[in-house]
C-alpha cells in the first residue's frame, strides 16, 4: 500500500474507531479488546460500502452502518420496537454488512483512491456477515440473525427466500424496520 493511502486509512481508522467506541460505550462486549482488534484488522473502519452507488469512499461502509444504526434507534423510539436485548439495534445496524470489509480494496490511480473488487460479490452476503460477527465480535440472538439475514429485503434472494422472509416479518416486524433503515441509508447515498 502506498504511503498516501496508508495515511488516509490510518486517519479514517482512528476517527471512525472513536465514533464507534462512543456509540457503543455502554456495551462492553462491543468494544472489547478482541472486538476492536478484529474490527481494525478487518478494515472495518475503512472499507467502502459499494464501488459506485453508496458509501463509495474510504470508511463508506462504516458511515453506512452508522446511518443504519441511527435509523434503527429512531424507529425503535418512534414505533416502540421491542428487541430481545438493548444492544440489538447497534449489533444489527453496525455489523449487517460486515462481509464487505474484505470484498473490496483501494488502490491509488492518478493520485485518487479507486475501489476494486477483491474476489467478486459474495453470494452469501448475509450469512457471511453473521458468521464473521459471531466468530469475532459477539454471539447473536435469533432475532439479530434474522434481521441481518433478511436485511436486503426483495434484493436478497430468490422467490423461496422472499416467501420465507414475508413469513418471518409477520412474526418479527423488526426485520422490516431493518430493511427500511438499510434501504433508506443507501438511497441517501450513504
Amino acid at each position: 500500500m502506498c504511503k498516501e493511502l496508508k495515511e488516509l486509512f490510518e486517519a479514517a481508522t482512528e476517527a471512525n474507531m472513536e465514533k464507534y467506541c462512543k456509540l457503543v460505550d455502554r456495551f462492553p462486549d462491543l468494544k472489547s479488546e478482541k472486538a476492536l482488534t478484529y474490527l481494525r484488522e478487518a478494515n472495518y473502519f475503512t472499507a467502502p460500502s459499494s464501488i459506485r452507488f453508496h458509501g463509495d469512499w474510504i470508511g463508506g461502509n462504516f458511515d453506512h452502518s452508522m446511518k443504519v444504526t441511527e435509523f434503527l434507534l429512531q424507529y425503535t423510539a418512534e414505533e416502540g420496537l421491542r428487541w430481545s436485548r438493548e444492544e440489538s439495534p447497534y449489533i444489527i445496524g453496525m455489523f449487517h454488512d460486515m462481509c464487505k470489509c474484505d470484498q473490496r480494496k483501494f488502490v491509488m490511480k492518478n493520485g485518487e483512491p479507486v475501489i476494486l473488487f477483491v474476489d467478486g460479490v459474495d453470494k452469501r452476503h448475509s450469512e457471511r456477515s453473521i458468521e464473521l460477527i459471531e466468530k469475532n465480535i459477539i454471539s447473536m440472538t435469533v432475532e439479530e440473525k434474522l434481521c441481518i439475514y433478511y436485511h436486503m429485503g426483495e434484493y436478497g434472494g430468490d422467490e423461496e427466500y422472499k416467501a420465507l422472509m414475508r413469513k418471518m416479518i409477520s412474526k418479527n416486524p423488526n426485520i422490516m424496520f431493518t430493511q427500511l433503515a438499510d434501504s433508506t441509508a443507501a438511497k441517501m447515498g450513504i
